[in-house]
């Protein structure tokens, strides 16, 4: 069940959970951002936000593991990106017509700081500084997100699942060897390729020497072979 921590009085000056955008606030911004958030804990696999509902706040991500997708009309998922701790999430919409246009859902237990929306526009309008790195974000996130799709378009799935591999790598747990928080078909909409490929290619990785795999672990054994097939895969 949702756990919603309604003491507001916690000291967003000193969190260490906060995303680095808030670095570029001041005191009496950040005291703002204390009086209008509410901190809400997530259990694994519970939604955070559906695509389509009002989108009335915006969100740090505190801890945990979450999935950023978008469901097509057969009701298969699409992940965009993976969500880890100290990201800052905020909805096309709120500058637009008020929706979410993506669902986000936790893949472990997750905590997030949801700021009230009307909030976060007004302090866009007085500071300049946060408004230029909360654009220089978006333009990052848009970059990423318009190579994920060129991706999917041009490589086979032998690349993709290399790029995925690669990404959850470096992105996402930062080590190699990595135990993952994702279930096989999370991975495949990852990808975006079917379960059943991405378990028989993630065979053919490991009987090829590329990686050791089990359940829930990944180890790259030949690093430069894996980011040539997912260079040119």
């Amino acid at each position: 069940m949702t756990d919603i921590e309604l003491d507001n009085n916690k000291n967003c000056l000193n969190c260490f959970k906060r995303a680095p955008i808030f670095n570029f606030l001041s005191e009496d911004e950040l005291r703002l951002i204390e009086c209008s958030r509410t901190e809400v804990h997530f259990n694994k696999n519970e939604l955070i936000h559906k695509r389509g509902t009002q989108s009335s706040h915006v969100i740090s991500f505190n801890s945990g593991l979450a999935k950023l997708y978008i469901e097509d009309h057969k009701g298969r998922n699409k992940i965009i990106k993976l969500i880890k701790a100290h990201d800052f999430i905020v909805s096309p919409g709120v500058f637009s017509d008020n929706r979410h246009h993506f669902s986000i859902k936790a893949l472990t237990k997750s905590s997030v700081c949801m700021i009230n929306v009307s909030v976060f526009k007004d302090i866009m309008q007085k500071n300049s500084k946060f408004a230029f790195e909360y654009i220089s974000l978006i333009n990052k996130n848009l970059l990423a997100i318009t190579e994920k799709m060129h991706n999917l378009v041009r490589k086979h799935n032998a690349g993709k699942l290399a790029e995925t591999i690669l990404y959850l790598e470096k992105e996402i747990y930062g080590t190699n060897p990595f135990t993952f928080d994702l279930s096989s078909s999370d991975i495949a909409d990852l990808c975006g390729i079917g379960k059943d490929s991405t378990i028989r290619m993630l065979k053919d990785f490991k009987s090829e020497g590329i990686i050791e795999y089990s359940k829930k672990t990944i180890n790259i054994l030949n690093k430069p072979l894996l980011e040539n097939i997912s260079e040119n895969g």
